[in-house]
């Protein structure tokens, strides 16, 4: 009995400190994994804006200011996949007048024929392309700031459905879909998938509040208007709107169409508003 003891003793702690470091191997490798997948981007890869770093959404550094909480979206406001499926679906994209808002939809489909590529020069922060129109706008609009000393830069413009989808997700899954709404589109509802939005920079507070205190942001709101250009989300505006002020987020809807709006004294969504639409 003695020495079958002795023979089984060694054998329990073989069994004993080898099952312990198996489990220990398979808790590292898990944390190894669970350590690649905190790392990894979950940013979309189509193009890179600055505005999509985690830290550096506008809502969290831009938009300080925001007094009146009874003014921001309430939680209902926040659509599942399910009830967007359920808005009016915009017939045609390339209708410089189309109401892109919370309560609207582009198809995912949509993307605008006559995309043009936006040259260097004008400080795009990537191959940024807008569509054709827009553009010559846009390059008689950067020249006249340019001869008002007055350098813009292009940050962000023509973006497609998969890719808002991709950068809405990836918002609401580091500061939560309700936060999210408030500064960053869902697929089918961004003006950018027009290929006629465009974001300005060029300052040291891009897609921050304070650019509209700069030279930047003070040229484009006293003269943009007159190249067909709209700031789409004017300051205090969240309850209409439906976004945090964007000073930096212009949208060119046409040069007589603009000046109309700027005589209304409507924020750009009332004044599509009482436009003609068209849904499927």
């Amino acid at each position: 009995m003695f020495i079958l003891a002795a023979l089984l003793i060694p054998f329990f702690i073989f069994l004993f400190f080898g099952c312990n470091d198996t489990r220990e191997d398979a808790d590292s490798d898990h944390a190894v994994e669970k350590a690649k997948s905190a790392l990894s981007d979950p940013a979309p890869k189509e193009n890179d804006d600055p505005e999509e770093t985690p830290d550096d959404s506008p809502l969290s550094k831009a938009n300080k200011e925001i007094t009146d909480i009874t003014e921001t979206p309430s939680s209902k406001d926040i659509r599942s996949p399910d009830s967007q499926s359920l808005l009016p679906v915009i017939s045609d994209g390339n209708y410089l007048l189309a109401l892109v808002t919370k309560e609207t939809t582009l198809k995912s489909t949509y993307r605008p024929e006559d995309l043009r590529l936006i040259p260097a020069y004008m400080y795009p922060s990537r191959e940024l392309y807008l569509r054709e129109e827009a553009l010559s706008s846009l390059t008689a609009l950067w020249q006249a700031a340019k001869a008002d000393d007055v350098t813009l830069h292009i940050l962000s413009a023509y973006r497609s459905y998969d890719y808002q989808k991709g950068l809405f997700e990836s918002y609401a899954e580091r500061h939560g879909e309700e936060e999210a709404n408030r500064f960053s589109a869902r697929p089918g509802q961004s003006e950018h998938q027009l290929g006629t939005a465009v974001d300005f920079g060029g300052t040291a507070v891009d897609f921050r509040a304070a650019f509209a205190d700069t030279p930047q942001g003070r040229w484009l709101a006293e003269n943009a208007y007159k190249y067909g250009f709209a700031m789409s989300y004017p300051e205090n505006m969240e309850h209409i709107t439906g976004y945090i002020f964007e000073p930096w987020h212009y949208r060119f809807v046409g040069v007589d169409n603009t000046l109309e709006w700027k005589m209304s004294g409507k924020t750009l969504k009332e004044y599509l508003e009482n436009k003609q639409q068209i849904y499927e």
